[in-house]
């Protein structure tokens, strides 16, 4: 019986370095001058972002999933890549999403019509009671009036601000923690908080964060609001481009202005415990082509913008192999 699972593992391990070789094979020898497109998961869940890398010749280039505009930009190669040029964008699966399978498709100026299927999965959001604030109770802030204050009052100005499209990147590399040490505390994001007689998903990540601690821009980008508002407190938006905002919540202190360019780490206020807050922390939010993102999964995914495109070209063959063998 050990002899014939020492064959099996062995066997085993044979296969997939065959399968490995043949991916590295196809890489290398079949040609590679031709337009393609590498997404980071074709199976992500809601709440998740996902990638896409596109290779072409062309001089413009469109995509879309479902009825949502991809936003790309372009993206010079290296010279002994020839006319290639590398188009970039995110795609924002919204928390709320219909779980099922997409496509997601790339049209080019040069007549290049490329497609991905993508199955969106469905996530485990769990289910919280919120803690009403003493200071909200004493003065006479309900949780029907919380839930008041957030529908007519916080969201519409956020949604003001964050419909405003920039379809160039101000950044150029990956996305950082807005704190020294990110460590969450509170609410995970997609979680369903019941308050009053309602149930609301919080679309953001509460991470620990001690009175007047600092809080960093997680990249390159413009201060499009500065707000002090009912529920979330004060508030700091940034407009990054391509279609992708990052939301700070609950400050005490704004150190930028509406308006003012920031760089990546740069200080751009102190946490608090403003708003409709049980205690001081920092409610960090990202929407991604106005699609509700998980901020801790969306930083992760950024940093496929240190790929090249050997890494992607080798990781597409090894999966087109795979499939071989389904």
């Amino acid at each position: 019986m050990k002899r014939i699972i020492a064959s099996l593992k062995y066997w085993g391990w044979a296969a997939g370095a065959i399968v490995l070789l043949l991916a590295f094979g196809v890489f290398l020898f079949l040609p590679n001058e031709q337009a393609s497109v590498y997404i980071s998961s074709d199976n992500p869940k809601q709440g998740d972002t996902v990638f896409i890398r596109v290779k072409t010749e062309a001089s413009e280039i469109t995509g879309n999933f479902g009825v949502e505009r991809l936003v790309f930009y372009k993206k010079g190669l290296p010279a002994q890549s020839g006319n290639l040029k590398e188009w970039i964008a995110f795609l924002g699966i919204d928390a709320d999403h219909n779980p099922g399978d997409y496509k997601i498709f790339v049209d080019t100026s040069n007549a290049e019509h490329l497609v991905k299927d993508i199955k969106v999965g469905l996530a485990d959001f769990s289910v919280a009671t919120a803690t009403v604030p003493t200071l909200a109770t004493q003065n006479g802030i309900t949780g029907d009036k919380a839930v008041s204050n957030i529908r007519n009052n916080d969201n519409p100005a956020l949604q003001k601000v964050l419909s405003n499209l920039t379809p160039k990147p101000y950044f150029s590399g990956p996305f950082s923690s807005p704190l020294s040490t990110m460590q969450t505390s509170g609410f995970s994001f997609g979680k369903f908080v019941g308050l009053a007689k309602y149930k609301l998903q919080h679309f953001g990540v509460d991470l620990k964060a001690p009175e007047k601690t600092d809080i960093f821009a997680i990249n390159n980008g413009k201060v499009v609001a500065t707000l002090d508002l009912s529920n979330y407190g004060k508030t700091v938006i940034i407009d990054h481009g391509l279609d992708i905002f990052s939301l700070y919540l609950h400050l005490e202190k704004f150190n930028v202005a509406n308006g003012q360019m920031v760089r990546r780490g740069e200080l751009i206020g102190l946490s608090g415990d403003t708003g409709y807050s049980s205690a001081p922390h920092l409610h960090f939010s990202i929407r991604v082509g106005g699609s509700r993102v998980d901020p801790i999964a969306f930083i992760e995914t950024s940093k496929k913008l240190n790929d090249t495109f050997f890494t992607a070209d080798l990781f597409d063959s090894f999966s087109n192999i795979i499939k071989l063998f389904k």
